[in-house]
Formats: structure tokens, sequence, C-alpha cells
């Protein structure tokens, strides 16, 4: 729901990318989307697997959990 988004900075995340799974930190929330997709809160993940690597405009339904 716009406005109110299920995670917050820094919760640790896993989420759907390009038939895979990454794991990573919430590093920016887009409580009301971004410019080009506005039907849901939108994340920026960090990934450190290798190499760090910023994730951005995740949306929240490609979020499948909170890892703790």
């Amino acid at each position: 729901m716009l406005g109110k988004p299920k995670y917050k900075y820094n919760d640790q995340v896993s989420f759907k990318w390009n038939e895979t799974i990454k794991t990573g930190r919430i590093h920016i929330v887009d409580s009301y989307g971004t410019f080009f997709q506005t039907e849901e809160p939108s994340y920026d993940v960090m990934v450190e697997d290798g190499e760090p690597c910023l994730y951005k405009h995740i949306p929240e339904s490609y979020i499948l959990s909170n890892v703790s």
C-alpha cells in the first residue's frame, strides 16, 4: 500500500531478480513508489554477495521475505 511500506531501512530481505533470489539489506525506502512505478512502495537493496551491488527500485511485491 502506498505510503505504508512493509519493510524499513536496514531490514534484511530476499527478493526475486531475473529468475534468481538475492538477499540484502534495505538501503532506501521509496514509500510512494518511483516516477515509473507508482502502484506500490519500492526499495533500494544492497546485496553484498561477492561484489557489493545496490539494486534500485525493487517493487514491494518482488520481496519474498524479511530475513532475520
